[in-house]
Order: C-alpha cells, then sequence, then structure tokens
C-alpha cells in the first residue's frame, strides 16, 4: 500500500465514522427541517404551478445532495409540469419515488436520485412529498381558476385589440391565450398597418409548428398555439374560432385607423391637418419627456398669399398650397410629421430635432421653397415662407406653449420683413 492509499483509506474512514456520528445526524434533521418550512412557505406566495414545481426542485436540489431530481405535477385541466434536475429515470439504482394526491387523487410524483444513501433520507422524502401535497390543492385551484378566467379575458381583450392595437395589447392578449384550458404557449405575429409595421409576441412554451398566414384589411397575422399533448380533442378551445376572432378585431381596427385618417387629413394637400398635428407634437413630447431628448417645431406662413389668391385665382392659390405641402415633405425626416394647420399657414413636428439641427432645417426650407413653388406660378413671381422655431424643452415644456412660443417667433420674422426664419431661442 503506497502513502497516498493510506491516507486516502484514513480519510474515508473518518468521513465514514462522521457520518454515523451524532453530530451529522443532528446536523442533517435541522437542514431537513429547513426544506420542510421552505418548500411549505411556497404554497402561502400565490406562485404559478410551473413557477412552484421549479422552486421546489431548486429547494430540494440545495437540501439533499442528488444526482437527479424530478418533480412532476399531473391534475385535470391543467397541462402536465415536470422539472427535472439531473436524469429524469424511475430505474436508477437508488431511485426514491413518493407520489402526490390532491383531494385524495394522484397529482404527480418527486423522484429523487441522492448521490449518497444517508439513513432516512427515504422517509425524510416522503416527507416533503407530504409537504408538497399539502400546499399543492390551494395552487392547483388557483391555476384552474386563472386558465377559467383566461376564457373571458381572451374575448374581452381580443375585442379590446379592434378598438387600440398596440404591442402591449398584442403582449397581452398571448399571454392571457398561453392560459387557456390545457394550452402550454401560444405566438402572434402581426404585420399590420394599425400597428404601423410588424410586431411579434409570445409567451409560455414556443409552438411546435407556425400557424397558417391570415391575410386582413391592412395587413396579415398568424396565431400559432402549443396545447397539452394529454389535451382531451373535444375539451381544447377551437384555434378557427380563436382565428376569427382575432382577424374580426384587425378589421374593426383598420376601419377605424381609416376613419382617423380621413379625419385627420387635410383634403386639398393630403397631408395632416392641425388635428393630427397636435396629438402627434402632443406624443412627441410625452416621449421625448420620458426619454430626456428634444422636439423641434416649425410653424411656417406663406408671404402675401392673399396676393396669389387675388391676382392669379384661387386654382393657382390651391396649386401653391400642394406644392408647398410637397416641398416640406421632401425637405423632413421620414418620422418626422408635415402639417397643414390652417389656410397658408403649416407646422413641422421633429422628435429629437434641437436648435442647430432645427435651424438648419428651417433655413434650407426658407432659402429653397421659392425655387420648389415656383413651377407653378408665372414667371417672375416670387413665392417665399417665413417661419419661426421653437425647440422642446427649453423653448417650452408643454405642447400649447410650444407653440405659442413658435408662433411669436414666427410673428417676429414677418415683421422683420418676411422670407425669413426666427427662433424664440433668440429672444
Amino acid at each position: 500500500m503506497t502513502a497516498l492509499q493510506a491516507v486516502g483509506r484514513r480519510q474515508s474512514g473518518a468521513l465514514e465514522e462522521f457520518r454515523n456520528s451524532e453530530e451529522a445526524g443532528l446536523l442533517a434533521r435541522l437542514a431537513q427541517t429547513e426544506c420542510l418550512l421552505e418548500v411549505a412557505k411556497l404554497s402561502s406566495q400565490r406562485a404559478d404551478l410551473s413557477s412552484y414545481a421549479g422552486t421546489v426542485v431548486g429547494i430540494v436540489t440545495q437540501f439533499v445532495s442528488c444526482a437527479s431530481c424530478v418533480l412532476t405535477i399531473d391534475v385535470d385541466d391543467v397541462p402536465p409540469i415536470t422539472v427535472a434536475y439531473g436524469v429524469a429515470d424511475d430505474v436508477l439504482p437508488g431511485a426514491s419515488r413518493h407520489e402526490l394526491h390532491v383531494d385524495g387523487s394522484d397529482a404527480g410524483a418527486l423522484l429523487v436520485v441522492p448521490e449518497i444513501a444517508l439513513a432516512g433520507t427515504r422517509e425524510f422524502l416522503s416527507e416533503v412529498a407530504e409537504q408538497i401535497s399539502a400546499g399543492l390543492g390551494a395552487l392547483v385551484d388557483a391555476e384552474r381558476l386563472r386558465r377559467s378566467a383566461a376564457v373571458a379575458q381572451t374575448l374581452r381583450l381580443v375585442d379590446a385589440l379592434g378598438d387600440q392595437p398596440s404591442a402591449d395589447a398584442l403582449a397581452e392578449l398571448v399571454a392571457a391565450l398561453a392560459l387557456l384550458p390545457y394550452a402550454l404557449g401560444a405566438r402572434l405575429d402581426v404585420d399590420h398597418a394599425a400597428l404601423a409595421g410588424a410586431v411579434s409576441v409570445a409567451a409560455g412554451a414556443p409552438p411546435i409548428e407556425r400557424g397558417e398566414p391570415v391575410a386582413v384589411p391592412g395587413g396579415t397575422f398568424t396565431l400559432s398555439m402549443r396545447w397539452s399533448w394529454t389535451t382531451p380533442p373535444s375539451d381544447a378551445p377551437d384555434v378557427t374560432d380563436l382565428i376569427t376572432l382575432v382577424a374580426a378585431a384587425l378589421t374593426r381596427a383598420e376601419e377605424q385607423r381609416e376613419l382617423r385618417d380621413a379625419a385627420e387629413t387635410d383634403v386639398l394637400t393630403g397631408i395632416a391637418n392641425r388635428r393630427r398635428a397636435l396629438r402627434a407634437l402632443a406624443e412627441a413630447i410625452g416621449h421625448a419627456a420620458h426619454v430626456d431628448d428634444t422636439v423641434g417645431f416649425v410653424y411656417l406662413d406663406l408671404d402675401n398669399f392673399k396676393r396669389v389668391n387675388d391676382e392669379l385665382g384661387h386654382e393657382v392659390g390651391d396649386e401653391v398650397l400642394v406644392r408647398f405641402a410637397a416641398h416640406l415633405e421632401a425637405m423632413v425626416r421620414e418620422h418626422d410629421t408635415v402639417a397643414r394647420f390652417g389656410g397658408e399657414e403649416f407646422v413641422i413636428i421633429g422628435p429629437g430635432l434641437g436648435e442647430r439641427s432645427g435651424a438648419a432645417l428651417v433655413r434650407r426650407i426658407v432659402e429653397t421653397t421659392p425655387g420648389a413653388c415656383a413651377q407653378v406660378l408665372p414667371a417672375g413671381w416670387r413665392q417665399s415662407t417665413s417661419a419661426g422655431y421653437a425647440c422642446f424643452p427649453d423653448a417650452a415644456s408643454h405642447p400649447d406653449a410650444l407653440v405659442r412660443a413658435a408662433d411669436r417667433a414666427l410673428y417676429e420674422a414677418k415683421s422683420a420683413g418676411r422670407d425669413q426664419f426666427h427662433s424664440a431661442a433668440d429672444r
């Protein structure tokens, strides 16, 4: 026997002696008591069953040296839940299996394979299983109620989707779909005009297969569900009915979007009207205040426009307005808002525009307006514009005040001789 082997044998003997000592037994019992207390506390925390099962496995493996720990929960009206640490196999040597019960019925099992077979471990795990069973009833009842309520919640959220579609509304709907009886997860992919682009949201376990795209006015959507393999076919919600409901909601959303756009569009120029401009300004300032950003507001007025109408006629005047609106849209960024505020007055809302960048934009517009309007006017006729500029938050802290600040700057530009711009920051 080598020296190393002798040392190893002595250490093994000392370890075995400690395991059999009263001190080791006392420490083990204290750890087991703490484990039981931790499991007992869980049932009062109103966690969902999946979170509960995961936490129980975490507690058991913390207090018991395990090669494997598996907890299964299998009750009526709820998809089976399995959480495993290590290998899940009933036939592993030393496997200790303990059945769970709720209201006298089988409700799953706790399977543990300890790394070290200590005396009393099986009895302790049996106590753990009893503690799980004691707290499982209330959690199962709550899960059943939650899934039953998800049916009504789904109907409510689908109906609301037709009025105010948004990424948040879709996420809330999918969360409800994932809690339907027998559902394991859901996913909804929507590419629709009412959402201004594509949105994809998911909840629960990812669906195994993606559903077929469904075309609706304004875009398309795809609803994908993942159901429990134990789902009785007669009890599972009808996916066709869900698709029909979502399709009807998105169709209504598109109809409302078209009505809103018509109510917020200037008939002559095709750009936004005063109503949409004020809404866009409020939204831009609200977002800028939240993320500590700026918003530029440009107030423009076509100089001496009454003369165009009086001397050249209203048809030419309308052509100038249309041309000027197109010129403004060509000068701004895609996410800026250009609107006809009334008569020959126009505004631009520029999220993220600062004092320098906004002034540079307005200067370019003022300088290029005569050339842009020249093609619809007689030779030698020059159409100019005056502009006022104000920037949130420096010039004003709310929408109405920002409009007034830009209006005052516009008045100063016109008083100074027109065909120029003034900034609220210059006063």
